[in-house]
This record gives C-alpha cells, structure tokens and sequence, in this order.
C-alpha cells in the first residue's frame, strides 16, 4: 500500500516540478508548457516517458534501488546543505532551533552516508547509474544557467 501512495504522489508531484523548471529557465522552457486546461502535459509526457523506460529497461528491484539511492543521495546533500548555510551565512536568523544541534543532522548524514556506501558496494550498476543520472542533470541545469545569464 505504501508503494502505490508513493507513486501516486510522485505521478503528482513529479510534473509540477519539472514545470517549475521549465519556468524558471527560458531555455529549457518547453517543459514549462501547459495544456488549455492548465495540466503539464509535456512534463506528464516527460515523467511518463522516463518511468516506463525504467520499467521496461530493468527488473522491479533495480528501479527500486536506483530510486531510493537517488532519493538518499538527495536527502543526504540537503541535510548537508545545514553545515554550509551556517558556514556561508553564520548571522543569518535562525526561528528554529534543533534539539541537540548539530547530533541529529550529523547522525542522520552518517546513516544515510552509510546506506549510500553499502548500495554503492553491494549494487554498484544501480548507485553509478543514479549518480551519473544526478550528474547530467547537474550538466544541465548549468548549462541552462549559464544560457540564462549570457542574455
């Protein structure tokens, strides 16, 4: 039952992000499109194309591995993401304290650093392919920038 809920918020939730995307950079902005009804339909396409590749390309358990290391890997760099803005910006206003800081968001890295490693160690096909998957949209979303800022 998890599963299905979870598809079925990442069917939701996926497309708008991906539209969002498509917004905020001109050069990219087909995935921003919508229909006459205001759905994302490119990016429906988009996400439906790119599930059903998954789907067909690999088994069941190779998708769900890929899957929940890109998630962790994500989850990881923005936990991560706490120690550099506090570095950055050490007088920025923080309205939200942590009970023990800075133990849980470092216990937290060290699990998921852990489970990233294992998964890389003991699934390695499927760790390097969402790393090289994170990797090109990295490419991307700088390339994209870097279109935006030239004009």
């Amino acid at each position: 039952m998890l599963l299905i809920s979870t598809v079925s918020a990442m069917t939701m939730a996926g497309p708008r992000v991906i539209q969002v995307i498509g917004e905020d950079y001109p050069a990219i902005g087909i995935l921003g499109r919508k229909n006459t009804s205001g759905i994302p339909a490119t990016a429906i396409w988009i996400q439906s194309s790119v599930a059903l590749l998954f789907i067909l390309s690999s088994t069941f358990e190779s998708v769900l591995v890929f899957s929940g290391f890109t998630l962790a890997l994500n989850s990881f760099v923005t936990i991560a993401g706490i120690f550099v803005l506090r570095y950055r910006q050490p007088n920025l206003e923080r309205p939200y304290r942590t009970f023990l800081y800075p133990l849980p968001p470092l216990l937290y890295l060290l699990l998921t650093g852990w489970i990233l490693g294992f998964t890389l160690i003991s699934r390695p096909a499927e760790g390097l392919f969402s790393l090289g998957f994170i990797g090109s949209g990295l490419i991307f979303y700088w390339l994209a920038a870097n279109r935006l800022s030239a004009r």
